[in-house]
């Protein structure tokens, strides 16, 4: 959540505790590439995208096959589009430093170009996320916008309660909206973007990339009008004997649309919540679940650390950073979510980042706040709800499943160890 490269770890050293659980047989159908937004470790060199080699049997296996410089240093790159776009569209991208949103043509995968850059609409700041809507737009979530902040406490500047753009496919702006609620003490950060257009509705959650305060709400949006419909509190998580864990519900993440309608999502303390009848005048907000996790080192820190997650089927796969593992949930009742499997990683690997290789059963994992310089790639079952490492992928050190950034020949130039917790898997060769 806060500024990545302030924390980034020594390179991975042995598994965690447990002996990782390796496949016998990779998926041969694959995606032949991955699409990585990498840092400069040492922050001398441009930051860049990198295109990395994951075919099973390839002689570049695991390494970068081409790079584009961003024109950019210390830009901490952050995120991406959570799938990449159909072929042909422009991916967005996020160089969260420098409020640059990249749209990036990846038509030729081993020769992608940035074909625009974009700069916050006023009065918007810090884009974070993107949904790509079945219009071909794309809706932006933005944490700020200029002034200060509501809440005294916070002498951030730009601090003011952030909101909305929509966009074009091609960058062009369409519309803004805030994200303000009247009566609300904490600033609105919103974060990710749940589209539902075709009851004409947008969720939306609330949580902190460099701020110091975050409102822990939902918000649903209409979205003909990008008006404003409702501003709800998150419920509390629970211990598993049922009684309120403090800080389980702090900031509201990662939501996603389920079979039945509803929006499940994780927050960043771990706290599942359901929100249904959307299209209501009342929508409905309860906790469904709680992933149980160590204490945090103080009683005022966040929990957990559940990020950025993955739907396959009716499970659904959170990376849990605190606790160096992946849990699996069965969703297939999103009123009671049920963990049914668990995979350790590296004991200073943080796993945030989580995206599906669309022709396979891969995974790829990125972290954050340690761990960074690498990523792991997983198999996932959809018989069992169990994942394993990849054994097609080995670091320098053994270690199955990992996907090195340090020992990298970068295609532009000098740039040395690098980092990043964000890749989407590219389907097309060239």
């Amino acid at each position: 959540m806060r500024s990545v490269l302030l924390f980034l770890c020594a390179i991975v050293g042995a598994c965690a505790t447990s002996a990782p659980r390796v496949a016998t047989k990779p998926t041969t159908n694959v995606s032949p590439y991955i699409f990585v937004f990498a840092g400069d470790k040492d922050e001398k060199h441009e930051d860049f995208f990198a295109v990395i080699d994951v075919r099973p049997g390839s002689p570049t296996l695991g390494r970068a096959v081409a790079t584009l410089p961003i024109g950019m240093k210390a830009s901490m790159p952050h995120h991406l589009e959570y799938w990449m776009p159909t072929r042909g569209n422009l991916l967005f991208a996020n160089a969260h430093h420098h409020e640059a949103t990249l749209l990036v043509d990846t038509l030729n995968p081993l020769k992608p170009r940035i074909a625009r850059r974009l700069r916050p609409p006023t009065p918007l700041r810090y884009p974070h996320d993107f949904a790509r809507l079945p219009n071909g737009k794309v809706l932006a979530g933005f944490l700020r916008s200029d002034g200060p902040s509501p809440l005294a406490e916070e002498k951030l500047v730009p601090g003011g309660h952030g909101g909305l753009a929509e966009y074009t496919s091609t960058g062009d702006l369409i519309r803004v909206a805030s994200g303000a609620s009247d009566g609300l003490k904490q600033p609105v950060r919103v974060y990710a973007i749940v589209p539902m257009l075709d009851i004409d509705r947008v969720v939306t959650t609330s949580a902190p990339m460099m701020e110091d305060y975050s409102a822990d709400v939902v918000q649903v949006w209409r979205y003909s009008d990008l008006k404003l419909l409702h501003t709800i509190e998150v419920p509390p998580g629970k211990r598993a004997d049922g009684s309120p864990l403090p800080g389980a519900a702090r900031y509201p993440f990662g939501p996603r649309r389920m079979a039945d309608d509803s929006i499940l999502m994780n927050s960043f303390g771990c706290a599942f919540s359901r929100l249904s009848d959307i299209a209501s005048d009342r929508p409905k907000l309860e906790n469904v679940h709680t992933i149980q996790t160590p204490e945090p080192p103080r009683p005022d820190a966040t929990r957990g650390a559940c990020s950025i997650p993955t739907v396959v089927a009716k499970y659904w796969i959170m990376p849990v950073g605190r606790a160096h593992t992946v849990v699996v949930l069965d969703v297939s009742s999103p009123a009671a979510p049920r963990e049914v499997s668990r995979l350790d990683t590296a004991a200073d690997f943080n796993p945030h980042w989580s995206a599906k290789d669309p022709l396979s059963d891969r995974i790829v994992v990125g972290a954050e706040l340690g761990g960074e310089q690498g990523m792991y790639m997983l198999l996932f079952d959809e018989r069992t709800g169990k994942l394993s490492f990849d054994p097609s992928f080995r670091s320098p050190a053994g270690m199955a499943g990992y996907i090195d950034l340090e020992a990298q020949q970068w295609q532009h130039g000098p740039s040395g160890p690098a980092w990043a917790h964000a890749a989407l898997f590219m389907e097309h060769a060239k």
